[in-house]
């Protein structure tokens, strides 16, 4: 019989109640009093963060049970190990937790964020043969089961270490897996390319998803150009015309509608989709590889870039180049200009940390395929191999590395401190991602408690020019999932759409550098924004203090459109209502003397924010205003 065997009586469908057991057959030496056995699996794809088992409470949710050898008394406790130990005191406390023990077992194969059942022995000992049967999801008191995944999966890793007794080192007694089953599919996701030439065929993919966002069915087709059913979608230039395709997939009983699609004669820049912040099994990604990421960013989510940005306390533990390498070649390998462009990065998790001070994630991204790793963290004690402190340091490393590098303040999660924002280095700012949004105090869906000073617009209106961004920060290594489960929440992902001449990594990067961008709710919005006819994200200068800023916008929505509003300095200078229509155009002039940002003489900004009524959200990259008097800028255009 095997050490552990982790059965189910029937399919484990993802997001439901459900009952499932582990047998666990003793080994070695006995299991003294004191001792215990502990089974541990991801809690990242949870369908609640919280959901751990729990024996006290026979009728509740999450209930489990375990069968011992007469005459042994067991006592059950279940909670969360995290990567970080809540609650900690001191720093020293809260940079080791038990999950790092895994990991000193099993490698990259634990996770380093756990549901932990401890089976204490409080009477008796086990032997070598004795047999466990715990039950998850015990139903015969009244519970209605056991928290099933949100993420389907083929091989959700139970794993079992013995402490044979209260003193002793965990030890690996062996592990098991069961599949997690998507549920029914329930809704089609169709994707089309945003912007075609009037010629071109039309490639449309569509994934079937179930209630929590697995994917159940997967097409690609093409369709001819566009002939009939457009309408006209109204430009500075003029009208271009707007399509968006229709599918019925018969098999799952399914209809959807694509994005909306504009049809441009030879377009001199095309929209593309992406996801820039996410991670994996290397830090506290749940189960998936880097590979499984972006097979998970290309072939489930339908993007067409991705970057992927594990943690650098991840990263760093025990043997950073091995992990950096595999990091590295996932993202050469899944490197295909036209299809799918990748972009090698990581997570400055906790710079400043080791001196007390707390600054904010940042993202860094390269443009080359074999950057230096580098880490801040102190996380995992004497496994951390932490080279630097603040980063201001790394962005020394990095300069005299020669290459070239980008950073992405993460403000919708660690609040961003603007007093250590990198100037030339820092090109855009994340404003949502599925925590919440961080683009001002008054965001409707907040990544909670916001922080004064510390949100997107707080940096705009320092005077930090900066574009903005969205992702998912995906803790379950599913880019732009549908729904991300890691936290329980199920909240819906962010998306950053880049406006870049063709789908390669040079082109994508420059498009991210030049803050050629604009952030959504996961929503497939089809954004135009020009001041003076300069695109979103650009810089211009008046040629006098009161010349007139003519603003121009187009906006598709992927649902009717409930607002727009034009942001400027901080304040909305002005809402247009869409009127249940679908598609938005505004030709507005702000004239008058340009008033300049308090902390910023000189410098001015405007950008635009949708509102669906379906709640979905996309937020231009600001445009930037130099006043005559300012001083000169690398990026104006004069």
């Amino acid at each position: 019989m095997r050490a552990v065997a982790v059965t189910s009586p029937r399919p484990l469908i993802a997001g439901t109640l459900a009952t499932w057991r582990c047998d666990i057959v003793l080994r070695g030496a006995p299991v003294q009093e004191g001792g215990c056995v502990k089974i541990a699996y991801d809690l990242r794809g949870e369908s609640g963060y919280d959901t751990f088992p729990q024996a006290e409470d026979p009728a509740g949710e999450n209930y489990a049970t375990c069968e011992g050898p007469r005459g042994v008394v067991l006592a059950l406790e279940g909670y969360r190990s995290h990567h970080a130990t809540h609650g900690a005191e001191t720093l020293e406390e809260k940079i080791e937790s038990e999950s790092y023990f895994w990991r000193d077992l099993l490698g990259i194969h634990s996770s380093l964020n756990l549901h932990v059942l401890k089976i204490t022995v409080t009477g008796g000992r086990l032997e070598a043969g004795d047999v466990l049967r715990v039950t998850y999801g015990d139903t015969s008191g009244g519970s209605p089961g056991m928290q099933v995944p949100g993420q389907a999966k083929p091989d959700w890793r139970h794993w079992v270490c013995l402490q044979r007794d209260e003193d002793a080192e965990l030890e690996l007694l062996g592990g098991d897996t069961v599949v997690v089953e998507p549920g029914p599919p329930e809704r089609l996701h169709v994707v089309a390319p945003s912007v075609v030439a009037p010629d071109e065929e039309i490639p449309v993919a569509h994934v079937a998803l179930d209630a929590v966002g697995n994917p159940v069915r997967r097409v690609r087709a093409q369709f001819p150009a566009a002939e009939a059913e457009t309408i006209e979608l109204e430009r500075p230039e003029g009208s271009h015309m707007l399509d968006r395709v229709r599918v019925e997939d018969e098999r799952v009983g399914l209809i959807g509608e694509s994005n909306p699609i504009e049809i441009v004669e030879e377009p001199e820049y095309r929209l593309y989709w992406g996801e820039i912040h996410g991670h994996t099994v290397i830090s506290d990604g749940g189960q998936r590889t880097p590979d499984q990421f972006y097979h998970w960013g290309r072939d489930a989510a339908l993007l067409d870039f991705c970057a992927i940005t594990d943690h650098d306390f991840g990263i760093a533990l025990y043997d950073p180049d091995k992990y950096w390498a595999i990091v590295l070649d996932a993202a050469r390998d899944f490197n295909e200009s036209g299809r799918f462009v990748t972009i090698p990065g990581w997570e400055v998790s906790h710079a400043g940390l080791t001196d007390g001070q707390i600054y904010g994630h940042k993202n860094l991204y390269f443009l080359d395929d074999d950057p230096p790793f580098y880490s801040s963290s102190p996380y995992g004690k004497w496994r951390a191999n932490q080279t630097h402190t603040h980063i201001e340091e790394l962005v020394a490393l990095l300069e005299d590395w020669g290459g070239q590098f980008m950073i992405v303040d993460h403000t919708s999660h660690m609040m961003t401190d603007w007093n250590r924002f990198v100037p030339d280095y820092t090109r855009l700012v994340e404003v949502y991602s599925f925590f919440g949004g961080s683009e001002a105090m008054d965001v409707p869906f907040p990544v909670g408690p916001l922080q004064e000073g510390r949100t997107a617009r707080d940096g705009l209106d320092r005077g930090c020019i900066v574009g903005f961004t969205a992702g998912t920060d995906t803790h379950m290594g599913a880019p732009a999932a549908y729904r991300e489960t890691s936290f329980g929440r199920g909240r819906v992902p962010g998306l950053t759409a880049v406006w870049a001449t063709e789908l390669s990594r040079h082109a994508i990067w420059d498009a991210l550098w030049n803050r050629r961008t604009y952030a959504t709710r996961g929503e497939r919005i089809l954004l135009h924004t020009w001041l003076n006819g300069a695109m979103m994200g650009q810089e211009i200068r008046l040629q006098a203090p009161d010349e007139t800023r003519r603003i121009a916008l187009s906006v598709a929505g992927t649902a009717p459109i409930q607002r727009v509003d034009l942001i400027h300095n901080s304040r909305t200078l002005e809402s247009w209502p869409g009127g249940d229509s679908r598609e938005v155009s505004v030709q507005f002039e702000h004239d008058g003397p340009m008033a300049e940002l308090p902390d910023a003489p000189g410098l001015g900004y405007y950008y635009v924010r949708v509102m669906q009524e379906d709640g979905g959200v996309a937020w231009s990259s600001p445009t930037w205003v130099h006043l005559p008097t300012s001083a000169p800028s690398a990026g104006v255009e004069e």
